[in-house]
């Protein structure tokens, strides 16, 4: 979910100004002149937040689903925590109570963040994980965010929420130099993902681990046999609730420009959770762009990895226009 929290002059000067929570509440309306443009919208234009918000809610905003919506969102790729207030507040109609966004260290300002309905009791924030004792370099540019919720009196569920390195590498990069820079972000993704476990494991010690109910979600940008996520994905203990669904189905992501899918979003369940929820996810895929009519791939292009590109669609979704290349996944849990 990302939007812009900048105001863009009507001109070709490269100038921007950060809008104040009161600018951005407005609209707009507080700018220092008319020349100025809020630009609080996904990607600046289109339907991108409605439907983003159909995602979330699963349904078209003037239809009910069969589904409530999540009593707790985990969000990926969000710019500010007043962004994400209005956009509870403009297109989830206030549904969600507590709102949740830390800034970190991603120079876009592309951050994790946590839409809630039951209250939050502790925040832990990983951010300043240095690489190690000689390396000052921070682990997690969008951190692994460690959020406690009271369930109930007596019962919490701690989820920890990341947005791990992606492969991807500028097209500006040398030629001589693309190989490096793919080996850099595949260590620092074999990194981070060591570093969860790490904290995961030091959080729950001993008979904790096998006894409390806790998540380790997001973004992990790598499928779940990639070497480099093998810490988490196999070595952790705790298990991927969207392994079981059918291989086919899932998968979470689609690479337009290879015309690929594959799963690079996660739900790691605790052993407790696990045993305790057996429901099947449900992967969200309407919000997906409609531009391949026939067929997409899982993970490479042959025959046997062909999947049919017949998905409904939220009204919206066109050719150009989609909630996001990414599908939410949903799940069930009982504590």
């Amino acid at each position: 979910m990302r939007y812009k929290i900048f105001a863009f002059p009507a001109s070709p000067k490269p100038l921007k100004k950060v809008l104040t929570p009161k600018e951005l509440k407005e609209g707009g309306g507080f700018l220092p002149t008319p020349e100025w443009k809020n630009s609080f919208q996904l990607y600046n234009k289109g339907p991108w937040r409605d439907l983003t918000a159909a995602a979330i809610r699963r349904a078209e905003e003037n239809e009910t689903s069969e589904y409530d919506m999540p009593d707790i969102a985990c969000l990926e790729e969000v710019e500010s925590v007043e962004a994400l207030r209005l956009f509870n507040e403009r297109y989830l109609n206030n549904y969600y109570k507590y709102q949740l966004v830390i800034d970190s260290f991603d120079p876009r300002r592309i951050d994790v963040g946590v839409l809630s309905n039951y209250k939050i009791e502790s925040i832990i924030t990983h951010m300043f994980e240095p690489v190690s004792k000689d390396n000052n370099d921070y682990v997690f540019s969008r951190d692994c965010l460690e959020i406690s919720f009271e369930i109930t009196k007596n019962k919490n569920l701690t989820v920890f929420v990341n947005h791990l390195k992606s492969k991807f590498v500028s097209p500006f990069t040398p030629k001589d130099k693309v190989e490096q820079e793919i080996k850099r972000a595949n260590d620092l993704r074999l990194l981070q993902a060591t570093r969860v476990k790490k904290i995961v494991s030091s959080r729950f010690k001993a008979d904790r681990f096998d006894t409390e109910d806790f998540v380790v979600l997001g973004d992990f940008n790598d499928t779940p046999t990639s070497e480099f996520l093998l810490p988490l994905t196999v070595n952790s203990k705790m298990q991927n609730a969207v392994s079981r669904l059918d291989p086919k189905e899932r998968w979470t992501y689609w690479w337009d420009s290879k015309n690929i899918v594959s799963q690079i979003d996660y739900i790691l369940l605790s052993p407790n959770l696990d045993m305790n929820s057996s429901a099947k996810p449900y992967i969200e895929r309407r919000g997906i762009s409609n531009k391949i009519k026939k067929f997409s791939y899982l993970n490479e292009k042959n025959e046997e990895n062909k999947i049919k590109w017949d998905y409904k669609r939220f009204n919206d979704v066109t050719d150009n226009y989609e909630a996001s290349d990414h599908c939410p996944v949903f799940l069930e849990l009982r504590i």
